[in-house]
Order: structure tokens, then sequence, then C-alpha cells
């Protein structure tokens, strides 16, 4: 009942019950989309988004690496940090436990599509082990952590003069207290290296002697297996345990053509040398993580523990047929080395990482760490001459190896107004013991080192306008640069009959001193100052006797690098953005090298540009080039190379797929030349061609929910030791 009033007269009306009736509707589902930066700016770090570059679809994960900005990767296959040596490789907060060659193998298997983001700290926090002078490259894959069953399928072929394939499936189910996946890459590869190597000998009055001109054409091909899988249920709101798995199997094969020819110092031919070899390799992984994480209060506060275990066996069944040659063919000499060289590598780690935020703008960290590592190395070598076969016992040893790290850290960080600071403090014991077991015409032998370490971690950031347009920082940090495992193998490994590779169980850690300002204009221009100061480098050391080529590795320097970069993400148009990257510097190396002083230095530049075009209609392209000057590294003058790369990509399936088309390296000036300095009486130079010249094709899908759900657990506690690996 409602009253009325109407000219002071008051009414009293009756309404009709009214009755509100429930009306649903399903709104279409509202998604928001922003484009993600190419490259963030962290305190401690330098983010890169790979899928932000349309080019890394298909790619390899070294490809990917490749593109990052003040990353570069050598003749070698060893990955460079804005002109240095000496950087450790994670995976998900981990180390790869990898270098060199299975490193190199690994990250071209890697599916580029299978990573997140990478994560480049040229300085780390002291969290992470103090290993890698230049830094850390931690590689983010994907790990979908929606609820339901979800995941997506990546395939491609690569054709350039041989074929190449990375594909991968990765499989998601989150669903109440469990999370798992399960990620599986398969691929194969085929690719080859036309190496010519001259070298030119003179006499002690510095007068032309012998010179020597070998050309090797090698057909590597392989298939890779890489599997992990992982489990973590949550027990209830503050523990959360967990269990991975990761394995790798890896067989590979080279197929060598070597013609080598010896000249007297008129031009005239001495010898002729054929060798055809033959290396089969293996690499098999296995890697276990388990791990608890518990949270202590409601502040944020958490404990987190990890246990490891780790695996390597790898193999090399070698055969090197070298047949020596009179000037008019006739055959003066043949022999045939056989080799096997096995090796088993086990690694044990546990560590405990603590989190206290002690208020809204500021933290603490803390950890312990510890590491046992044992190899086994063997390397049993015969030859055959007129069909006699025998143990060549100059090849042949085996050499084991222990050691053992002990760490703890900590760690505070804060915001005071626009300043952002971070100090840690990482403390390292290290014992080690190698036993060179020897044979009937070696002696055996043993060594036995420990010793203490800390590793100071600064950074400061400062916003100096209110807007946070412009900033300022500064970070400091000392790093370590522990031997590979099986560079202290002194096994002595021919390539032929004039060149031979081996180990050095005499190489002691190195150090670095690292220190960078940097300014950032609204997070798009980013300019910084490196300057670095490594003592007693390890580096590949070159060495001519008696006409032989020996390459092993050394604490032949101290180095100096300073280098000024800019990487600036301009947006030309709305369908157009430039990511840039500048590198200026200069790189400089003294040492004593065995009869020869070391003293090399030089200026480098590197440019690259990656020019993204958003065409409608779900087409992108991507135009990109890089230019590397020559650059000095140690005894070696890299010369320069430049490439140009495009890449087309349509979207489809309601953007859920994608194809793509990239052509690579499409002038094929992608060259790994150089020249060898240092040497006793001997001028040398190399030309290597690589398959870099391809056309690739990618197709990709992704399938199932989109709503967020719980965090997984990436880190382990085998970090830095797996780094170390090296095939």
């Amino acid at each position: 009942m409602e009253e009325l009033h109407v000219s002071g007269v008051t009414q009293k009306i009756i309404l009709p019950t009214i009755i509100l009736t429930e009306a649903s509707k399903v709104l279409e589902s509202v998604t928001i989309t922003g484009k993600v930066p190419y490259v963030e700016r962290k305190i401690d770090r330098t983010v890169v988004n790979v899928d932000a570059l349309i080019s890394n679809a298909g790619s390899s994960a070294l490809e990917a690496l490749e593109r990052s900005p003040g990353i570069s990767v050598d003749q070698n296959g060893s990955l460079k940090l804005k002109g240095r040596s000496g950087v450790s490789v994670f995976i998900d907060d981990k180390p790869s436990y990898l270098s060199g060659a299975e490193l190199e193998n690994y990250l071209k298997s890697l599916p580029a599509s299978s990573i997140k983001q990478i994560e480049i700290m040229t300085n780390p926090p002291a969290k992470y082990e103090a290993a890698g002078n230049s830094g850390i490259i931690n590689i983010i894959t994907r790990k979908n952590r929606s609820a339901g069953f979800h995941g997506n399928v990546v395939t491609n072929i690569q054709r350039g003069r041989y074929t190449r394939s990375n594909n991968s499936l990765n499989l998601h189910v989150n669903k109440s207290k469990i999370s798992a996946y399960a990620n599986i890459n398969v691929g194969f590869r085929s690719s080859f290296q036309d190496l010519t190597i001259n070298r030119y000998y003179k006499n002690e009055d510095l007068t032309p002697a012998t010179s020597f001109s070998q050309n090797s054409f090698i057909v590597k091909s392989g298939q890779s297996i890489n599997g992990k899988i992982g489990l973590d249920y949550y027990v209830n709101d503050k523990t959360t345990i967990g269990f991975s798995g990761k394995g790798i199997f890896n067989p590979s094969k080279n197929d060598t053509d070597n013609k080598a020819i010896v000249m007297s110092s008129e031009n005239i031919i001495i010898k002729k040398v054929n060798a055809d070899n033959v290396q089969n390799g293996s690499f098999n992984n296995g890697t276990f993580n388990v791990y608890l994480k518990q949270q202590l209060d409601t502040t944020g506060s958490n404990i987190v523990v990890d246990l490891d275990y780790v695996s390597y066996l790898s193999g090399n069944n070698q055969i090197f047929k070298n047949y020596i040659y009179q000037p008019n063919d006739v055959l003066d000499f043949n022999d045939q080395i056989m080799g096997n060289i096995p090796s088993d590598i086990k690694i044990y780690a546990a560590k405990a990482d603590y989190t206290k935020p002690l208020n809204a703008t500021s933290k603490f960290d803390a950890g312990l760490k510890t590491a046992y590592t044992k190899t086994d190395n063997e390397a049993a070598y015969s030859t055959t001459i007129d069909g006699i076969t025998s143990t060549n016992y100059d090849l042949s040893n085996r050499f084991l190896y222990d050691e053992q790290i002990h760490a703890a850290y900590g760690n505070f960080s804060t915001n005071i107004g626009r300043v952002e600071f971070q100090a840690g403090l990482r403390a390292e014991n290290t014992t080690l013991k190698g036993n060179q077991l020897g044979n009937p015409l070696k002696p055996a032998s043993s060594f036995t080192r420990s010793y203490n370490n800390v590793f100071p971690t600064i950074y400061v950031s400062w916003n100096t306008d209110s807007t946070a347009h412009n900033n300022l920082s500064f970070t400091y940090g000392r790093r370590i640069d522990r031997p590979y495992f099986q560079d202290l193998n002194p096994f002595i490994s021919p390539l032929d009959k004039f060149t031979f590779y081996g180990g050095n169980p005499n190489l002691l850690p190195t150090y670095a001193h690292n220190l960078s300002l940097a300014h950032s204009y609204k997070g798009t221009i980013n300019t910084t100052i490196n300057y670095s100061k490594t003592l007693n480098g390890i580096n590949e050391t070159l060495e001519i006797k008696d006409g032989i080529y020996y390459s092993r590795p050394g604490n032949i320097a101290n180095n100096t690098t300073i280098s000024l970069s800019i990487d600036a993400a301009i947006p030309v148009k709305k369908w157009y953005n430039i990511n840039a990257y500048v590198e200026l510097g200069n790189l400089s190396y003294k040492s004593q090298l065995y009869t020869e002083q070391l003293n090399s230095s030089g200026n480098y530049g590197y440019f690259s540009a990656n020019n993204s075009f958003q065409l409608g209609r779900g087409w992108n392209a991507d135009v990109r080039g890089e230019y590397q000057s020559d650059i000095v590294y140690a005894q070696l003058l890299i010369k320069s190379y430049r490439t140009l790369q495009f890449a087309f990509q349509k979207k489809m399936l309601k953007d859920a797929g994608s194809i793509k088309l990239s052509i690579n390296d499409i002038l094929y000036t992608r060259r790994s030349n150089g020249v060898i300095n240092n040497l006793r009486l001997t001028d040398a130079n190399w030309q290597s061609n690589l398959d870099t010249r391809s056309v690739s094709l990618t197709f990709s899908v992704r399938f199932g929910k989109s709503t967020s759900d719980k965090p997984k657990h990436t880190s382990t506690g085998s970090d830095t030791e797996q780094q170390r690996v090296k095939g």
C-alpha cells in the first residue's frame, strides 16, 4: 500500500504485488590483449620474451639465444655474453650441466617454441651459484598453469644443404591438488662444415719454410629425444611437494673427409695426406629432482628444499684412417687409429632456500647448498699398421675426478622511495681430487686442492623522476669460472696426423670483477657501460711442436673488457616496430703463452636490428639483419660476418594455431673465419662455411583452457655442476 498526495489530499492506493524474476545471460568471454615487449629490464637481469619475435617460431633454442641482445655464438658453438666467454646456461633456474659440443647439440634440439623467456644476468644475485665469469643465461621453459587438460604441438622442417627437424609436444593437467606435465622434443639434424686450415712455417731467420693446407668436409648428423615429466602435489595451502625427471638421448655421427698438402718454401708438393675419419657419439642424461616448499607464515615467508641426482653417460667411438702419398700419388704410408672414449659423470646435490619478507618493501633471502661430483673418463686407443694392431699407450689412459662444493648465501633487497637496492654475499668452499691412473708407458699421477671464496653482489636502481621515465642503475659482482670436468682430463685425442686436442689437469679457477652503469628511458631505450677484469682466464691455447698442432685449455690470460651497448624498442608505426641492439667495445689479453708472449687487444662492434610488421588478417613478418666486426679472442682474431633473415607468419584456428616460413642467412654471409696468432715461427688461419642458409617451415597449435592455477616449482639443487659437463 502506498500513499499518494495530490493538492493536499492524501489518497490510499493499493498496488498489486510485484514479483522480480531472475534472468541469466551468458556473456561472451572478454579477452584483454597487449603486446608483450621483446626485451624487459629488471634490477638484476634482462628478460627476453621469445614469442615477441616471430622469427623465433620454428627455430632452435640456440638460434633464439643468438637473437637476444648481447649474446653471440662463436665458431665452435660456444656462447658469449657481451663479447666474453664463461657463460653458465641454466634451464628453469637450474644449470644445464652442459658445455661445448653437447650444450650446442642440446640447444639445437630444443625448440624455441618450448621457451617462454630468456633471462640474461651479467651479475646474477647471490642466490645463484657464483660460476660463470660473464654471467648466467637462464632459459625459462613453458609450464601451462591453466586448469584442466591442455597443451600444444609444434612441428618443424628445415632445409639447407641438408635437412633437420625439431618437433615438440607439451601436455599439462591441473586438477584440484595435483599439477602434472610432460614435455617431449623429438628431432633429427644434418648439416655440414667446410673447414680449411692453412699453416705457414718459418725458419729461425723468419724466412719461409714449409707450408700446410688442409680441407676438412665434415657431415654432421644426429637424432635427439628430450623428455621431461613433473608432478606437483599441493598438500594444503602451505605445503607443496613435487618430483621431476628429465632424460636426454642424443646419438650423433660425424663423417670427415680430410685432404692435406705439405709444400716446400718454393711451393713444391712434398707429400699429400688423405684422412677418412668417422666418429659415432652418444650422450645420455638423466636428471631427477624432489622438492618440498613450506610456507611458514601469512607474510610470505617460506623455505624450499631440493634434492638432485644427475647422471651423464657419453661415448665416442672413433676411426681415423690416414694415407700419406708421395707427390706422384704413390702411397708411402698408411695406418688406422681406433678409439673408444666413454665418460661417466654423477652429481649429487642438496640445497635449501629461505625467504622472509621484512615489510611491504623489503625482503631477506638465505640458503645453503652442497654438491658432490664424481667423474670417470677413459680413453682406449689402438693403432693398426700393416695389418698389425697394438695398443696406443700414448693416447690411452683413465682419469678419475671428484669434487665437493659447499655454499651459503644471504641477500637483502628493499625500496626507499624511488631507489631500489639489493645486496648479497655468497661464500663457497671447494675441495677436489684428480687421479690419472697411467699405463705401461705413462706413470700415474694425482692432485688434491681446496680453496675458499666469497662473492659479493650489489645493485642500485634510481628512478630520477616521479614518472619513472628515466632510470639509472649500477651493479657489481665477483664471479668464478671453474674448469669444465672434461677439460681437466689430460687425454690427447687426434683429429688427424697433424692436429691433436687435449685437456689440462693443472687448470685453476679464474675470477672476474664485473661492473655496469646503465640508463633506461621509458624502459625502451637502454644504454649500458660494462667493465670486466678477469684474472687467470681459461682459454683455448694453440701450440705448434715439430709441425704438429696442439689445442688445449690453459690459464693463459688476464683479460679486460670495456663495452658500451644500446638496445632500443622503437614503435615507428602502429604496425611497424624495430628492436635494435648496438655494442662497441675493447678486449685485451696479456699472458705468457708457451714460448711466446700473448699481448693482444682490439676494438669490436656489433649491430642487430629486427623489423616487425603487423600486416593484418593474422599476417606478421620479421626482417632481421646483424653485423659483427673482427673481434680478438686471446690467440684468435675472429673475422667479421653479417646475416639477413626473413620470416612470415599466419595465425589460424582462431589464433590457436600458426604457420611460419623463414629464410635464414639469405646472402650466405654467416662465415666463421679467423687468424691464429702467437704461434712460434708459424702463421695460421682458417676459413669455415656452415649450413646456415636454409628455409624453415613451422606449424604450431595449442589446445585447452586458460584459467589460472597454482604455480610450479622450477629450481633444483644441482644448479652449477651440470653446466660444467662438456662434450
